[in-house]
């Protein structure tokens, strides 16, 4: 304290009005220090540059992922209501937090048509909010307009194909049979109207007068549907239950809120730690520049204060110095930043032929807060990073800073340790000055660490991995005839011959099917009467359960069900969903069996250990019984089958041996190369060929990925420039620390010449350091960047995709990151040489 107090006697003594020329000074320093000025320079500009891209392609990126939900959902809303009661709509109406709500209605479904007796496509209404608000959005085409009167109908080509009725246009009239909830009728119905978009592929949109003649009520949950958009963006989950609360649901109501809304908050969170390390890797940028290049002129800043420059003035010419510099670099930032944001990627996303609809452009969002946000944080960055180097500067006395050389810890003696001299020098040079060490190694692992989030999440996001269905299989025929309600139009469509040539082709590397026969399940007082009387409390509100169960006593042939059959590959797979996996050896053998639950209130506990009867629908005294093992809501074994009565899954075998002529319901398929289009193709053409082409659908990954895909627009390409930003910014960032810290280093390394080193040991001393720096810069960026990227991913991943980290980019970036390493120190060096002779070079230090 007393040896300070002295210091800054003698500095106030010393000083002279000499506050004019400082401002002249600090531009001189430019010209004198050209490369240190140059490496803070670029080294602020890398990170204006980084902060307003990362800000505006990520505003960017999100805004096309809420374009993509828009899209696969076909309509923009928040939250989806089965069923709705006048009080909940009126609810809903009056809430001031509700920007649009809209009514949904299943009003029936297409029996036949002339054409085809399988179209598989639904009837529905919207009101017309639902119409023009929430689904307006979806929607890229539209004539005519939505249906008016009780015969019209609004579709798509998608529907009219799927009906048979391709080649039909508005105003043109077609006969079809269709079903509600009053029975199956036949009809003459206009086309008043084609559209085309997102959403509703086979579906017919009809009139509110067609609605209301089908005797369907909104609040049965199995017609009425209610959309709702809130206005904020963000909801968190306590306000997400308080909402549903407040609608006082019934048994049979769901509220099911979209993913990426239900998790908004952590999605937020998510994106706000992006930024942080976004910020972090610019802080670090500057700062290393900053101590590198402070260290590097302490003599300087001490033979000022001989002639009389206060410590308060060095700090400001420190400071002036790094004003122009921040000033300069991050103008430059903006403006490199706004063309590589507005012009570079557009134009890159544009030549690689990305899909981007009718009429639509490469929209890069742009806000100014995000302007000002980078501006702001460079400043303060800059602020922070300069604060110590400039205190440094000033602390420094004369003849302190005369005799300054970089800090050093550690022991000063040193035996001849282990190792080659080369590489102890090397490792000696990280321990020299530890903070120094770690502050570039952390800096290129806070990079590497940002690229690896971000390539991890981009991967997340791509069609190829969100795409999924049944066992991930590629393609799933169905058999459509199996859902009529006249069994005497049922067909096996999917015959041995058919399922033989199935399993000879080569480029199929799984075949499963899925069997089925009608079943009567016999009432009896304990399973059957428990099973059914939840079932009508829950879908079954008109009609009490002791009307139900007389019926069902009297005429069982009204409830019948299906006894579905699976083999031992989708044994393994439906158990693997299981909450209680069931024992596979006593369910192979036909002794136990699956109940699909039907949304219906029961646990495992509650009906594990029941045995269900299964008769023969022909013929009712062939029966056999199943012990119960537990319930599955896997949709894929029953779709279209479901009935009154449990649909009960057993093993193939027992379905064999039960029934003689079981029909095939289902086959999935997988291919030796995920997304073949030649087999693809192939088994298409198969299809069309079978005589029962309208019978059986083809539901496939691939068409899925091509949807997702043109649902996704250019949002992943943008995505994609911003991963490229920061390798591009990562590597100037590992350059120019490198060299910064190659630079300060200049005495020592021409000292080491002097005594002896050879140019050629200098080269293999300063190789060995930069893969030292690599691999530290790894290791931090494998262990404790892994474990924040996955921290990030989890805050972020609404749609549950298994966390996997993309081998091929992060194997190339620290394939890089090694030859960046070991090339940049070589490079400064060979700049270094041609200074002159070593003893040329000794001369020229300060």
């Amino acid at each position: 304290m007393e040896r300070s107090r002295k210091r800054k006697a003698v500095s106030a003594m010393l000083k002279n009005n000499n506050t004019a020329v400082i401002q002249s000074m600090a531009r001189r320093s430019f010209r004198t220090n050209r490369r240190r000025n140059i490496s803070i320079f670029l080294a602020i500009l890398f990170s204006t540059f980084l902060l307003f891209c990362v800000f505006t392609v990520g505003i960017t990126f999100f805004e096309m992922q809420r374009t993509q939900n828009i899209r696969l959902h076909g309509a923009d809303f928040d939250a989806y209501l089965y069923g709705l009661t006048p009080e909940q709509e009126k609810l809903c109406r009056e809430n001031p937090d509700i920007l649009h709500s809209g009514i949904e209605a299943v009003a029936g479904y297409v029996v036949e048509t002339d054409q085809n007796n399988t179209p598989d496509a639904g009837l529905i209404w919207d009101d017309e909010v639902c119409w023009e608000e929430m689904r307006g959005p979806g929607r890229t085409w539209m004539e005519g307009h939505y249906p008016r009167e009780y015969n019209e109908v609004l579709v798509k080509r998608d529907c009219l194909r799927a009906c048979g009725l391709e080649g039909l246009k508005t105003g043109d009239t077609f006969t079809m049979t269709y079903g509600t909830g009053s029975g199956e009728f036949t009809g003459e119905f206009r086309i008043s109207g084609m559209w085309d978009g997102y959403g509703a592929k086979n579906v017919c949109f009809v009139s509110k007068a067609f609605y209301d003649q089908t005797g369907e009520e909104l609040s049965n949950v199995g017609s009425g549907r209610y959309m709702i958009d809130f206005k904020q963006t963000i909801m968190t989950r306590t306000k997400q239950e308080a909402f549903t609360e407040s609608l006082n649901l019934e048994k049979q109501q769901n509220l099911f809120f979209n993913m990426e809304y239900e998790y908004s908050v952590q999605v937020l969170g998510g994106i706000l730690g992006l930024a942080a390390i976004a910020c972090l890797c610019a802080y670090l940028l500057i700062y290393n520049i900053m101590y590198l290049s402070v260290s590097g002129n302490i003599r300087y800043y001490g033979l000022l204060q001989t002639v009389g420059m206060s410590g308060r003035q060095i700090r400001c010419l420190v400071r002036r110095q790094l004003a122009i510099l921040a000033a300069a670099g991050t103008g430059g930032g903006l403006l490199a930043g706004t063309g590589v944001s507005f012009w570079v990627i557009p134009s890159v996303v544009r030549s690689m032929g990305v899909y981007l609809g009718k009429n639509e452009r490469v929209r890069v969002a742009f806000h100014p807060a995000v302007l000002l946000l980078a501006v702001l944080l460079s400043g303060l960055t800059v602020f922070a990073a300069g604060y110590r180097p400039a205190r440094v500067a000033e602390a420094a006395s004369p003849v302190e800073a005369l005799g300054y050389r970089p800090a050093q810890s550690g022991k000063r003696s040193r035996g001849t340790g282990r190792g080659g001299i080369l590489w102890r020098l090397a490792k000696e040079q990280l321990r020299k000055d530890k903070k120094k060490s770690g502050m570039v190694i952390l800096s290129l692992s806070v990079g590497l660490s940002l690229f690896l989030c971000l390539v991890t999440l981009l991967d997340s996001q791509a069609a190829r991995t969100i795409v999924s269905n049944y066992m991930d299989m590629d393609m799933v025929l169905v058999n459509k005839t199996l859902k009529k309600e006249d069994r005497e139009n049922r067909r096996q469509v999917m015959d041995e011959e058919f399922l033989k040539e199935l399993k000879g082709k080569e480029a199929l590397e799984e075949v499963h099917e899925v069997l089925c026969a009608e079943i009567l399940v016999p009432w009896e007082p304990d399973f059957s009467d428990m099973w059914m009387k939840e079932f009508y409390d829950m879908w079954m509100p008109y009609e009490t359960y002791e009307e139900g169960r007389k019926k069902y006593q009297e005429h069982p042939e009204e409830y019948s069900s299906f006894l579905v059959g699976i083999d031992e590959e989708e044994l393994s797979y439906l158990n693997s969903t299981l909450a209680q996996p069931v024992d596979e050896e006593t369910f192979l053998r036909g002794e136990t069996c699956i109940l699909y639950r039907d949304d219906l209130d029961f646990t495992d506990g509650d009906v594990q250990g029941k045995e269900v009867g299964c008769c023969a629908f022909e013929n009712p005294e062939h029966m056999r019984t199943f012990q119960i093992a537990g319930l599955t809501d896997e949709y894929y074994y029953t779709g279209g089958l479901a009935s009154f009565a449990p649909t009960v899954i057993v093993s193939s075998r027992a379905l064999r041996e039960f029934s003689e002529h079981p029909f095939v319901f289902k086959v999935s398929l997988r291919y030796r190369q995920e997304y073949d289009e030649e087999i693809e193709a192939e088994l298409r053409r198969m299809v069309e060929d079978s005589g029962y082409s309208k019978n059986i659908s083809c539901e496939s990954k691939l068409e899925e990925m091509k949807s997702v895909k043109k649902a996704q627009g250019n949002m992943m390409e943008v995505g994609l420039g911003i991963v490229l930003i920061l390798a591009l910014i990562g590597i100037l960032n590992y350059v120019n620390t490198l060299v910064g810290n190659i630079r300060s280093r200049e005495l020592e390394i021409t000292i080491m010449e002097s005594v002896g080193m050879s140019a050629k040991q200098v080269r293999r001393m300063l190789l060995l350091e930069g893969l030292l720096f690599a691999g530290g810069s790894l290791l931090v960026t494998w262990t404790a960047g892994l474990a924040v990227t996955w921290a990030l991913y989890q805050s972020m991943n609404y749609r549950k995709v298994p966390f996997a980290v993309p081998a091929l980019p992060m194997a190339a970036a620290s394939v890089l990151v090694l030859a960046v390493c070991a090339a940049v120190p070589l490079m400064a060096y060979r700049s270094m040489e041609k200074k002159g002779t070593v003893v040329e070079r000794l001369r020229g230090v300060e």
